[in-house]
């Protein structure tokens, strides 16, 4: 292992890369890949960095 740490952000975006249609999350018939995990949490990224301008606060909810 290298001795530099990397985000679980980061870690992600690059197994995206490196194997973007193998299965990243199976839950009740339900299956993402890589690629579709990694371009939903873009989307949420880019939902969460609009809304920093209002001043209110931010939370998300998964379930």
């Amino acid at each position: 292992m290298s001795g530099s740490m990397i985000t679980p952000t980061e870690a992600l975006l690059q197994v995206a890369k490196e194997h973007p249609f193998r299965p990243a999350v199976r839950s009740a018939g339900s299956q993402w890949s890589y690629a579709a995990l990694w371009a939903r949490v873009r989307q949420i990224a880019d939902q969460i960095h609009d809304l920093d301008d209002s001043r209110n606060p931010i939370g998300l909810h998964m379930g």
